[in-house]
């Protein structure tokens, strides 16, 4: 492997994240008069706790998903979930492979998860969800470089230059997967 694994990671998601998101849309359009199709879709901070916050750096998520409404109470949902974090030296320092001098991680998951609603006709709506799917998580020793990549300047017309970018070489990764789980609870708000 080798150069921008990392943004070639980011952009992979990023694209699965927009096709799920145009073919629940798309569904949810097809099936509007009914309402049962349901859509959602969130970014945000996420922080550690326990002994893993000593291994790792507090990141960031990004998660979509869509499901069906069976009744106003009970709902299933497919969430796919992306984790981003930084890496502690001191994992690099245990590792001891030669030439890394940085690292990063990631965690994604595909879910189904059943969701409880409270109070459906509310302004707000309390709801209980939990679920079961496949979690992977990747480990990332890098170390920085430079590639070529070819840059279009729309000023000059069409017109594109080789230049080099600053990149991450993949010296190697450690990747884990497996079935798990989550529990949850949240609230909905009326639009």
């Amino acid at each position: 492997m080798n150069t921008t694994s990392c943004s070639r990671n980011f952009y992979t998601v990023c694209a699965l994240v927009a096709a799920l998101l145009l073919t629940v849309a798309l569904s949810g359009r097809a099936q509007d008069n009914e309402r049962h199709f349901t859509l959602n879709a969130g970014a945000g901070f996420s922080p550690l706790v326990g002994q893993i916050s000593d291994r790792l750096n507090n990141g960031w998520n990004v998660t979509v998903g869509g499901g069906y409404r069976f009744t106003r109470r009970v709902e299933a949902n497919l969430q796919f979930t992306y984790n981003g974090f930084g890496v502690k030296p001191q994992v690099l320092q245990e590792a001891d492979i030669p030439g890394a001098n940085g690292a990063n991680s990631h965690l994604w998951s595909l879910t189904v998860d059943p969701k409880l609603h409270l109070h459906p006709s509310g302004t707000v709506d309390p709801y209980f969800t939990g679920g079961v799917g496949y979690y992977r998580r990747t480990i990332q020793f890098t170390q920085p470089t430079v590639a070529p990549i070819d840059i279009f300047d729309p000023f000059f017309g069409f017109f594109f230059f080789p230049t080099l970018v600053p990149a991450n070489l993949v010296l190697g990764n450690i990747t884990r997967g497996g079935v798990g789980g989550n529990l949850g609870f949240g609230f909905g708000f009326r639009l």
